[in-house]
């Protein structure tokens, strides 16, 4: 409402100056007594009006891909078009004797005063009143380029000046007020002058066009992560300043990254010397050995990327497979480092190094000691479903076990134990070859056999 009362302000203020412009284009115009014009203005005015509310309610629905003040502005054109061709009929029946360019004439007022200057106005105060109506509206289509909005302006604040005075000297002119000769003096004066205005600001909107591209440029090169692919632009304004603005930003950000990368790095690295330190102390209290953990992590890697896991569920594994006995820091070491056989409750004591290392490991969200609990609690599964601790079989053992469990028993079978001492390799093979389909995932052990030198090339550069 408070945008519609300061529209009629302005309209009514206009009726004084599109009095003084008619008489000075026109001297038909000129000729009429100022309470005739004054009541043709006041009528054409109210319609005006009357025009303005009918086009807000008649396009009230927001246009596809075009911003509310820049639609209100549209409208505002049409009204003071509307207006102008309301004149012109009004004008053109009451004074049928005047020649038809002065009815042009009051219908040219029309456009150059209120669908040029003043609506370039009212755009301005649509704008203003959007921004503070919608606090809460975002854009989302960046549709409309500023360089265009300048070149309009430039243009209508530039010809409408021009075009006045060239009507004004032609009145005059004809008259004989005016000398023809200085006439045709100053027409090719305001010619030369339209046509440099024009040209510079064509020139000035290209320029900021390009500009502007730049800058956009520059922010999507930040959002894809090119920083270094930013420029700057060589102006000493504020368009200048923002493209050093964000060139700079862009480099902060990329050594914040760096900076992080790094971090991320050296904590990963933690995270996998604290992994492997906790498998170790997992095999130390069986007294058993590092070099154990770190050969089950590597054929556990091997296997994992030749039966079709990824490079990064494989490195995954690769760090979560140490952990497979951590359980066993839970179990008392009369049982652990007994060197005979254990009795029947003995053993199911040491079973329950499964659970324990799960309930360990569970409640992490990181996916590493995610892997690390599922490998602890199902390593110990057999294909066959006699496992413990759950007698899961075939396919329902998660992959990381079954993987896990057949590096692991390798890599145990062909190590001294306090319990036993190292098996030779024909006889690992050969258990492992019975153990296929019972307690092993038969897939994985064809796989395991079909990479067996790369297996033992790592075991040969890691014995204990």
């Amino acid at each position: 409402m408070k945008v519609r009362l300061f529209l009629v302000v302005i309209s009514l203020s206009s009726l004084l100056f599109l009095q003084t412009y008619c008489t000075n284009i026109c001297q038909f115009i000129d000729g009429l007594k100022p309470d005739q014009l004054l009541r043709n203005l006041g009528f054409i005015f109210i319609l005006h009006l009357v025009y303005r509310e009918l086009l807000y309610f008649g396009f009230s629905n927001s246009w596809k891909n075009v911003s509310l003040p820049r639609q209100a502005y549209y409208l505002s054109m049409i009204s003071w078009v509307l207006a102008g061709i309301s004149a012109f009929i009004l004008h053109a029946s009451l004074y049928p004797d005047f020649p038809m360019g002065s009815h042009l004439k009051l219908f040219t007022s029309y456009i150059i005063l209120g669908a040029g200057i003043l609506s370039q106005l009212e755009y301005i105060l649509f704008e203003m009143s959007y921004k503070k109506i919608a606090i809460e509206k975002q854009y989302t289509i960046f549709n409309e380029k500023l360089s265009q909005r300048i070149l309009e302006t430039f243009l209508i604040f530039t010809l409408a000046p021009i075009i006045t005075l060239i009507l004004i000297i032609g009145r005059y002119s004809f008259e004989g007020v005016i000398d023809k000769h200085v006439s045709m003096e100053i027409l090719y004066m305001s010619t030369i002058m339209l046509v440099a205005a024009i040209t510079l600001a064509i020139v000035f909107r290209n320029a900021l066009k390009k500009d502007t591209k730049i800058i956009i440029e520059n922010l999507q090169n930040i959002e894809d992560g090119n920083y270094r692919k930013t420029q700057t632009i060589n102006r000493p304004d504020e368009l200048g300043e923002i493209s050093y603005s964000i060139k700079d930003m862009a480099s902060s950000i990329e050594e914040g990254i760096e900076q992080v990368e790094s971090l991320n790095e050296e904590i990963i690295n933690t995270q996998k010397e604290i992994i492997y330190t906790m498998g170790e102390i997992a095999e130390t209290r069986s007294k058993e050995t590092g070099n154990h953990v770190k050969r089950v992590a590597e054929y556990s890697k091997i296997l994992a990327l030749k039966s079709g896991l990824g490079e990064n569920e494989a490195e995954m594994l690769k760090l979560a497979s140490p952990m497979h006995d951590i359980g066993k820091v839970g179990i008392p070491d009369n049982i652990l480092n007994k060197p005979d056989k254990l009795t029947a409750d003995e053993f199911e004591i040491m079973k329950t190094h499964a659970s324990l290392g799960y309930e360990m490991l569970k409640h992490s969200n990181k996916k590493i000691l995610q892997a690390a609990a599922i490998v602890s609690k199902e390593h110990h599964e057999k294909y066959n479903g006699e496992g413990y601790p759950n007698g899961l079989k075939g396919d329902e053992i998660h992959i990381y076990a079954r993987i896990t469990a057949v590096a692991d028993v390798f890599d145990a079978l062909g190590s001294d134990r306090v319990y036993k001492k190292k098996w030779d390799d024909k006889d690992i093979f050969e258990y492992l070859k019975k153990e296929s389909g019972e307690s092993f995932d038969p897939k994985l052990i064809d796989i395991f056999f079909e990479n067996i030198d790369e297996i033992l090339s790592f075991r040969d550069e890691h014995q204990d």
